[in-house]
């Protein structure tokens, strides 16, 4: 077996997390190709579901601008915010993580991937998803396709992403 740091980093910190039910802030992007397909991300650690691009706020950062960041790091993809899906409050991994899904459009570059975070991505239908997807993802995608917006959906671990809590 090889070591992987970053599962060993994500251990302590699902420790520290426990210790200190942390409150942050998350940001993910729908982007769609030319054909339909929605664009998703595999990491190289963890559980390794697929899931939309994105990940952690930081600093002074506004989370549009931590979006543009994160898939210019995940996709090298440039991409422009077309507007807000939805924030969606999810409580696994012992911490409160409010995550801010937006729509988004590719400005510029070419999807590859960008380093060893990612361990691959790839452009899907919304009708032929991959098996492992991550927690909330069905949520997230009926929420786009009906249009619905706003604050404080709630993904809880343990908790199938449809069910009332």
């Amino acid at each position: 077996m090889i070591f992987n740091w970053r599962d060993a980093a994500l251990s302590v910190l699902a420790l520290w997390w426990r210790l200190t039910k942390p409150c942050t802030i998350g940001v993910r992007g729908l982007v769609l190709n030319g054909a339909g397909e929605i664009l998703l991300v595999r990491h190289s650690y963890g559980r390794r579901n697929w899931f939309l691009p994105g990940g952690g706020h930081r600093g002074s950062e506004s989370p549009e601008e931590a979006l543009v960041r994160e898939m210019w790091e995940e996709t090298g993809l440039t991409v422009a915010v077309t507007g807000l899906i939805g924030v969606y409050f999810y409580t696994g991994g012992y911490k409160r993580d409010h995550i801010y899904l937006f729509a988004c459009r590719a400005v510029t570059g070419d999807v590859r991937l960008m380093g060893g975070e990612i361990a691959d991505i790839g452009w899907f239908a919304p009708d032929a998803l991959p098996d492992n997807l991550m927690l909330g993802m069905d949520r997230i995608l009926d929420d786009w396709r009906s249009g619905v917006t706003g604050y404080g959906r709630i993904i809880a671990a343990g908790v199938r992403a449809g069910d009332e809590i």
